[in-house]
């Protein structure tokens, strides 16, 4: 693998992350104006940040090869995953049957970030091909040998 397509998978990698925490914060804001202020943008502002970040990602994304693309979903999942079992920590004893307007603004951001984070984990987890979900397997079993 080519610095350059390294790169680019590394920046889309970056790129997806940003996406991430914009829709987070979109959906923070959504469901709880008066308690979120951080960004202090728009939900129109977060929206076009959000567009031109998906934008950037496909323009690099059909730049690659279908290895490479797989590589960066492989590596995307296998991040979430690991978000997904700090899960546990980040929401501590947060419940959902709180009221989203009378949670604490980090506890909020926890809440949408994990269900975007698990969100997203189920999409790329259905665009995989078979290979790619068989690479997948082989990693997340690689990645609980090591806890």
């Amino acid at each position: 693998m080519s610095a350059s397509s390294q790169s680019s998978q590394q920046l889309i990698l970056r790129l997806l992350q940003a996406l991430a925490c914009s829709r987070i914060h979109f959906g923070c804001k959504r469901l709880s104006p008066k308690v979120w202020k951080y960004p202090d943008l728009s939900c129109d502002e977060l929206w076009l940040r959000m567009t031109l970040y998906q934008e950037r990602i496909d323009q690099l994304a059909n730049a690659m090869s279908v290895e490479e693309r797989a590589q960066v979903r492989l590596e995307r999942a296998l991040f979430l995953r690991l978000l997904l079992e700090s899960a546990p920590a980040r929401l501590q004893s947060w419940s959902d049957q709180d009221e989203v307007t009378d949670m604490p603004p980090s506890h909020l951001f926890e809440w949408v970030a994990h269900d975007d984070e698990r969100l997203e984990l189920s999409q790329l987890e259905a665009a995989m091909t078979p290979q790619e979900s068989a690479r997948y397997d082989i990693a997340v079993n690689g990645l609980q040998w090591l806890d």
